[in-house]
């Protein structure tokens, strides 16, 4: 049998059967291989007609007539008419596959993926597997023949071939239960394919893959299962572990704030003791305030560490809280919280109260002193006494705002309305300065009410909506318009023209755009000829014209005439080149010099003849004649030194 390349090249046909557009599966007798008496694979087009073509079918061993007519393309059909097999496809693909693999000795298989509980990992990747044969065996009592790899140490893999159907789970099972190891290659979108590299490629490399049964993934499985319990097991010993150390340094933290506490509790204490005031002094002023607003929950509590009478402090609160003005800002910018209060009234407190105090400090204290407030409690109980007559209202995180309900609410309902007139106004003077610009012949029949009243495409509402909500939309809204007002002052083009009649603008604004782009471009090229005529003189016009470093069919003046940093490495490239040029005019001016001081040098041996005979001259030392090899004082002193010696003594 001829190999399977040979047959591409006959009749324009793929691996799979001869060339049909038609789909594979809707057909039995396009079956182009048959078995002979030896066993031997035979192509349809390498045999004889009918049946003097002496094969059976691959798949149910029956005979075949070979139908090679002048009108249909050349198949295999069954001898008995009313037999027909299926997966004829997948046959043919499992034939061909076979020959082609015993020729290749080699195959992609899919990469190995444990996995257990969800969790999963590579064992092995993508690789080549190598085998030392390819053969076709029918097992399983399935009806396609399993193309089986063979290693040299008798390692078997199944090779399945999809081109219709894929392998049905019942065959699947039964190669799991039995420990074979076999992988499915899917090469539907190749069936009628003519391309015999790209149908090669896919059945080795590039087509989609799948493992149907692997004879060791159970173990794979078991092994990830394993290491991810040893791991678990390891993370619980480390929780625990860590979980008495926090118990360990928890019970120290403890002790260590129960003697904090005793040691602060005695210096508050001897502090309180020993403070100097009248706590039951009362100034008229206070007296008078208390009386004025005798609707105020005043109270006489038990406190310590206060410096003054309870009314003094409680006084200066409702200065600050609910008093004109402070109490018309209805929305505080800050909440009013304890820590605040106690920050308003801390000139009243005893100094050594004026921080923050610990609970078991305070529990000490209520030791010393039952039934006494500290100041933190004792102003809370205040804030609340506030909060329950409707001066304040208290939020679930502990912290007070000034009611007045309806006061908050006319005042936010007038600001309101104050912000949606002002946003109004600006927005018909802004709309109304942009038309100004544009030529009457483009406004046509634009109506600034009925535009104001009409949703922008892109917008969440109409233009007087969202003047009245002010929020995010609004904000979006106001950076479009301003993007559009900068497009009439001859700005960039904006994508978003919110409904308004700028087409024409946008038109004349693109147009700006290219014409600063084209400017811009021939800014560059100038400012790089310019420099270049600078830095290389009568060089430059062949450097700017020569290939450029990035692109060598561009040039530098091309280059710089792309953008700004095309220029830039342009400019680059032109002080290397004018650092190169100063170094080689100081090499041939320095090389004058000393070609001047060799002729001098000479004339003082040799007439005018000689002179020249000497200085232009090969010589074999230099390779080169003296004058060419002069172009330092080394090389100076080494052409001086082939002059004769008593003379060459006279010279020096």
């Amino acid at each position: 049998m001829e190999n399977s390349n040979e047959h591409w090249q006959k009749q324009d046909r793929n691996p799979f059967g001869y060339k049909d557009h038609r789909p594979f599966s809707g057909f039995s007798d396009e079956l182009v291989y048959g078995i002979k008496p030896d066993g031997r694979i035979a192509h349809v087009s390498d045999v004889l007609s009918g049946l003097l073509c002496d094969c059976r079918c691959p798949a149910c061993d029956l005979a075949l007539v070979a139908k090679k007519g002048p009108k249909q393309l050349h198949h295999f059909a069954h001898h008995i008419k009313s037999v027909s097999c299926s997966h004829i496809a997948e046959t043919n693909a499992h034939i061909w596959a076979k020959e082609f693999l015993e020729r290749e000795k080699r195959l992609t298989i899919p990469p190995i993926i444990a996995e257990h509980e969800g969790q999963k990992e590579i064992v092995s990747p993508a690789r080549i597997y190598t085998f030392a044969h390819a053969k076709l065996e029918k097992r399983l009592n399935t009806i396609v023949p399993d193309v089986v790899l063979i290693t040299e140490n008798g390692t078997q893999l199944i090779v399945e071939v999809r081109v219709t159907h894929a392998c049905d789970e019942t065959k699947v099972a039964k190669l799991r239960s039995i420990g074979l190891s076999a992988v499915e290659i899917d090469l539907r979108r190749f069936r009628t394919s003519t391309k015999q590299a790209e149908v090669e490629d896919a059945l080795l490399t590039s087509g989609p893959r799948d493992w149907l049964s692997n004879a060791k993934q159970a173990k794979f499985d078991d092994r990830l299962r394993d290491r991810l319990a040893a791991e678990a097991a390891k993370k619980l010993r480390e929780l625990e572990d860590r979980a008495k150390r926090l118990a360990a340094a928890e019970a120290r933290r403890v002790r260590s704030e129960q003697m904090e506490a005793q040691r602060e509790s005695a210096r508050l204490i001897q502090a309180v003791r020993t403070h100097k005031g009248d706590l039951n002094q009362i100034p008229d002023r206070i007296s008078a305030f208390v009386e004025q607003f005798h609707d105020v929950p005043w109270s006489h509590p038990k406190t310590v560490g206060f410096a003054v009478h309870p009314l003094i402090w409680q006084a200066d609160l409702v200065k600050e809280l609910i008093t004109f003005p402070n109490a018309l800002d209805y929305q505080w910018p800050e909440k009013i919280s304890i820590s605040r209060a106690l920050r308003t009234i801390s000139r009243h407190l005893v100094p050594d109260f004026r921080r923050p105090l610990a609970a078991a400090v305070i529990a000490k204290l209520r030791d010393e002193w039952p039934h006494h407030r500290v100041p933190t409690e004792a102003v809370e109980l205040f804030l609340d006494d506030l909060a329950g007559t409707g001066f304040l209202w208290r939020s679930e995180a502990g912290e007070f705002t000034v009611t007045q309900e309806y006061a908050d609410r006319l005042s936010a309902s007038e600001r309101r309305r104050q912000e949606f007139e002002s946003r109004s106004e600006d927005l018909r003077h802004r709309i109304n300065v942009i038309l100004a610009r544009l030529p009457a012949s483009e406004l046509g029949s634009f109506d600034l009410d009925r535009w104001l009243t009409m949703r922008a495409p892109g917008q969440k509402a109409d233009p007087t909506t969202l003047c009245r909500l002010g929020d995010d939309a609004f904000r979006d809204f106001d950076r479009a318009l301003k993007r559009i007002e900068l497009l009439s002052e001859g700005g960039p083009v904006t994508d978003e023209i919110l409904g308004l009649p700028l087409s024409e603008e946008i038109a004349r604004a693109q147009l700006r755009a290219r014409e600063k782009l084209l400017m811009a471009a021939s800014n560059r090229r100038l400012s790089l000829t310019q420099a270049a005529q600078l830095e290389l003189g009568e060089d430059a016009n062949s450097w700017l014209s020569g290939p450029s470093e990035d692109d060598d069919e561009m040039s530098w003046i091309d280059q710089a005439g792309l953008d700004d940093l095309s220029y830039q490495r342009a400019r680059v490239s032109l002080a290397s080149a004018a650092v190169v040029r100063r170094a080689a005019i100081r090499a041939r001016n320095e090389a004058s010099s000393r070609r001047n001081e060799l002729r001098q040098a000479a004339s003082k041996v040799y007439d005018e003849q000689h002179l020249e005979l000497f200085l232009h001259t090969f010589h074999p030392k230099f390779g080169k004649s003296p004058f060419e090899h002069c172009v330092n004082h080394r090389t100076m002193q080494e052409c001086i030194e082939l002059l004769p010696r008593t003379k060459r003594t006279k010279i020096r």
